[in-house]
């Protein structure tokens, strides 16, 4: 397979006159490159990622500048990478089941997307675009990618929407309203929530004279001077006060803060324009404040929550018992000392710096809520969650004099919801990779709420299209369909319950045998209206499937390489122990098990007690033991290779190791097909069968049966022919191995 090769000293342009005319004189004098040479210079030198696969879509060339997006070095060989190899694992679906097949059904794709590194760096956001590659002859011949790194644009994209939204929450948390005034014609334009804070409805008439007939009387000539301060030319057009609004309608009292600008032309007021928030609440606990400090530090000590006043350079004043637990003589935010035992995050992931935490934000006057999340380490190193808000804390005179700071200990809640989260990705996770179906059904209703991907695989239908229980029992075999009908019964009463039936796939008519575990998921109040499970196809089919497991690298890309290069498909791990936690959900194949240390042997014990379907192929270097290659295949393995090894004589023995599955799959669907043949026999049939069994001659049958030796001989006749059976030994194995008993015999 071609290899990528970095740029040589060679294939740089020699130092001449940079100028259009020199390379102009250049260019008359030398042999034009060809296009194909011009080509292969863009490929290498762009400053993108570029890079083509085969028509297997295997990679072949990546240029350099592509190496270095993804942390491979020049001398790396892709081709023994997969295209999803390049991206983040949470992208590699995407790629896999979405983007690779479009590109050969419609011939391109492109989104935004994550690559990985290579090399153990982060990765980066790029904007993938692949299109698929023809001969002149229209035939496809592979696919080429032009991909560009978009992280920084994504990353700015981010920080602009969260700026925006958190300024609209701000807006929204403070009841802010905007309003304007033309000076010249005097038309005020207001929004219903500053109309209601004069005691007005949303459709009020609004002017001067509306405005100025709800100033508190004592207010009044305060609010006049401040206007005409703000319509002098000579003055900075700045309108800040605060002053009581007797409500016209209501007759309520209260208090408003407004903050505007005035916008001049020719030396006129020609604009302005400005917002209003209630302050009512906030001057009644300035004044409560002013009254007793005293009462307010009884009240705050009663708190279950931690709560201080902090002066304007971060000394906190005023503590209760809650905050006093934190250890703190000034806020985190200007001491480094006690910075260091407070941790936050951005959304981003980035830690916040002491700069953005909620009390410097709230001295520089920001309300932080509903507050910031931060891990707090205890002096004595134990670590616990908190909610952090904080308040600017205004004097009279609505100057910032200091923040309240609220610390709340959600170390309880927010490890419940980690944990939470943690197990529904986790569930996610299996459920997306898993090859059992897990399934959940509403049984009053009897809808079908859920079905894992698994499900497209085994039943051979999307899920959409089984909506309900009553689609799911019509999937059921026939003779099995009572069974199941009967497990979703007991389980309905409160019983976990496993059952093996047999579905036939709409599809392709095909048997499949199924393993279920049904079980109740009661609802809050203890009753039992829905039930859940898992089904597992155990039907063996090995197809050409391998299990790789090898601690090391270089062993692990070994034994895949070999195995992929005659069509198998493979999947690694890196340990014995993440391939016994996934056990149990693989496809049945053969296991190739690396033998770096002697306990690796454990797969292969606990497989074969538990996992006949998945054999194990132990490989290692004896050193002369030869007991050694017993001792593995005492413990499990059905066969040793000897290090080192050739990919012959792994290919040999893989087949060999799944030869016996195979051998048990046609057996398996023998026993299937017989009984499936069994069960359209007719009850006279059946009858004749059994009779059979239990070495009745026609004779011996019609009398049994209340029929004719002929009539006896045509039913037999029909069955012979039902069963596919030219003999009646053949006859009898068959039926002997579905399970037909002999007539007059019973399991009892």
């Amino acid at each position: 397979m071609p290899q990528d090769r970095s740029p040589r000293d060679d294939d740089r342009p020699a130092r001449h006159d940079p100028s259009l005319n020199g390379l102009l004189a250049r260019a008359g004098t030398a042999q034009a490159p060809s296009p194909d040479e011009l080509f292969a210079a863009f490929a290498r030198q762009a400053q993108v990622f570029i890079g083509i696969a085969d028509t297997n879509l295997r990679p072949v060339f990546v240029n350099a500048a592509g190496r270095e997006m993804v942390g491979l070095s020049p001398d790396d060989d892709v081709s023994t990478l997969s295209i999803t190899d390049f991206f983040h694992p949470d992208d590699q679906a995407v790629i896999r089941d979405v983007a690779l097949p479009t590109l050969l059904q419609v011939g391109h794709w492109e989104d935004e997307l994550r690559f990985r590194h290579f090399g153990g760096g982060s990765g980066m956001t790029v904007h993938w675009r692949a299109f698929a590659l023809y001969d002149v002859d229209g035939s496809f011949i592979g696919a080429a990618t032009i991909t560009t790194d978009i992280s920084a644009r994504k990353r700015a994209e981010t920080r602009l929407q969260a700026s925006e939204a958190r300024l609209q929450a701000a807006v929204d948390l403070v009841g802010l309203s905007a309003y304007s005034w033309d000076p010249q014609t005097g038309v005020l334009d207001w929004d219903a929530r500053l109309k209601a804070l004069w005691g007005l409805p949303p459709d009020a008439h609004i002017d001067k004279q509306v405005w100025l007939t709800a100033i508190h009387p004592d207010d009044r000539p305060r609010v006049e001077a401040a206007v005409a301060h703000c319509t002098d030319p000579t003055g900075d057009g700045v309108y800040h006060i605060k002053y009581r609004v007797i409500g016209i309608q209501d007759g309520v009292e209260r208090w408003v803060s407004t903050h505007g600008r005035t916008g001049f032309e020719a030396g006129l007021p020609v604009s302005f324009v400005g917002v209003v928030v209630e302050v009512t609440a906030q001057v009644r606990a300035e004044a409560a404040l002013r009254e007793s400090e005293h009462r307010l530090s009884a009240t705050l000590a009663q708190l279950p929550i931690g709560v201080g006043l902090v002066d304007p350079d971060g000394t906190i004043a005023l503590a209760n018992r809650e905050l006093r637990r934190y250890a703190l003589d000034r806020i985190p935010s200007v001491e480094a000392e006690a910075s260091g035992r407070w941790r936050a995050y951005a959304p981003d992931g980035r830690r916040l710096s002491p700069a953005e935490y909620p009390g410097a934000r709230s001295l520089r006057g920001e309300t932080v809520v509903p507050g910031v999340d931060f891990v707090y380490t205890h002096p004595d190193g134990l670590e616990c969650w908190t909610r952090v808000r904080a308040a600017p804390f205004h004097n009279v005179d609505h100057e910032i004099n200091g923040a309240i700071v609220v610390v709340q200990d959600i170390d309880r809640e927010k490890r419940a919801e980690l944990a939470l989260r943690e197990s529904e990705e986790r569930f996610r996770r299996f459920a997306a990779h898993s090859a059992n179906v897990l399934w959940l059904a509403d049984l009053e209703s009897g809808r079908l709420d859920y079905l894992s991907p698994a499900f497209a695989q085994v039943w051979g239908m999307l899920p959409e299209d089984m909506p309900d229980i009553a689609s799911w029992l019509a999937s059921v075999h026939p003779e099995d369909r009572d069974g199941a009908a009967r497990a979703l019964e007991r389980v309905g009463s409160g019983e976990t319950f496993v059952l093996e039936y047999r579905i036939v796939r709409a599809s392709d008519h095909a048997v499949r045998r199924i393993h279920d575990t049904f079980f109740p998921i009661p609802a809050e109040d203890g009753l039992i209206r829905s039930a859940g499970g898992i089904a597992r196809d155990i039907t063996t089919d090995t197809g050409l499937r391998a299990y790789v497991i090898a601690v090391e690298d270089d062993a692990r890309r070994g034994f895949v390489g070999a195995l992929q290069a005659v069509g198998y498909e493979v999947q690694a791990f890196a340990s014995a122990q993440a391939f016994l936690k996934v056990a149990v959900s693989l496809m049945p194949g053969c296991v190739v098990l690396d033998l770096a240390e002697p306990g690796d042997l454990v797969v292969a014990s606990e497989l074969k007690a538990a996992r006949a379907h998945l054999p194990v192929v132990a490989v290692g270097a004896s050193g002369g033991d030869v007991g050694f290659g017993v001792r593995a295949m005492k413990a499990g393995a059905v066969d040793f290779l000897e290090e080192p090894w050739t990919a012959e004589a792994l290919l040999f023995v893989v087949r060999t190791a799944l030869a016996e599955i195979d051998a048990a799959a046609d057996r398996a669907r023998g026993r299937d097909e017989a009984r499936d043949r069994i069960a359209a026999l007719s009850e006279r049939e059946r009858e004749v069968l059994e009779g059979l069994l239990a070495g009745g001659t026609n004779k011996i049958i019609g009398r049994t049966l209340g029929l004719s030796p002929r009539t006896v001989e045509i039913h037999r006749a029909r069955v012979m022919e039902a069963l596919g059976a030219r003999t009646l030994p053949e006859a009898v194995l068959m039926a002997t191995a579905a399970g037909v008993r002999p007539a007059g015999r019973s399991d009892t």
